[in-house]
């Protein structure tokens, strides 16, 4: 007989938690739910008391500024490693890339049926990788993908901060005086970089470079207090 699988889930969302936990629970006592974590510091705390095989945790947490990507990379970390699944209402290919970077066993969307968490689930435990066939292209395509320019990286922090490109381009000819930037150089480079990257928003775009500044060790937090101000008063 093959042993059980402990599975402790951890997501913000209780009704999201309760319906990934009673899933797993109807695919039988393989499959055992031994506790369920609200954000990163409850699933800590959780691992250590419960020491589950599978952790399937959320990707994003409301108002916590972990991520289910540290949840992996703690999980990594420890001996022996745990496992995790993690689980996405909305994919975007660069999150899974860095998923696997992190160590994630599987990549899922939270919508997906019992029988893909179950062959997650079972891959992680395993020491496999696993995800949807559907999003192997979007794997694929994601570890290809260029580079960002000189002066995309530099534009970097100030998208992160969701400012406009008016503002950014005030801000560059401050820096850079006399040479002139105007916004609409500043929408090419942030059309470019959606292109290369696939990002559909401009939301997106800015979780992108918040991602991309602290992947890169790029300040973007604590820009000095006189630039802000003279940013906000444009």
């Amino acid at each position: 007989m093959r042993s059980r699988i402990n599975i402790l889930v951890i997501d913000d969302h209780p009704v999201v938690r309760q319906g990934v936990v009673s899933m797993i629970r109807e695919y039988g006592d393989k499959f055992h739910i031994v506790g369920e974590a609200v954000n990163f510091q409850d699933g800590m705390a959780k691992v250590d008391a419960l020491a589950p095989d599978v952790v399937v945790t959320d990707l994003i947490f409301s108002g916590d500024s972990h991520s289910g990507i540290d949840v992996v990379t703690a999980m990594n970390a420890r001996q022996p490693p745990v496992r995790c699944v993690l689980i996405t209402s909305n994919m975007q290919g660069y999150c899974m890339v860095d998923a696997f970077k992190a160590g994630a066993a599987a990549f899922l969307y939270k919508d997906s049926d019992g029988r893909e968490y179950m062959k997650a689930i079972e891959a992680a435990h395993e020491g496999m990788t696993y995800f949807p066939p559907q999003l192997a292209g979007e794997l694929n395509k994601w570890e290809r993908l260029p580079k960002l320019t000189p002066a995309e990286v530099r534009l970097m922090p100030y998208v992160a901060n969701g400012l406009t490109s008016k503002v950014i381009a005030r801000e560059f000819n401050h820096l850079d005086q006399p040479k002139e930037v105007d916004s609409r150089t500043i929408d090419q480079h942030k059309h470019n970089i959606k292109q290369k990257f696939d990002i559909d928003s401009s939301g997106a775009l800015v979780a992108f470079a918040i991602k991309y500044c602290d992947d890169n060790r790029l300040d973007y937090k604590h820009l000095a207090m006189h630039t802000k101000r003279r940013l906000l008063d444009f």
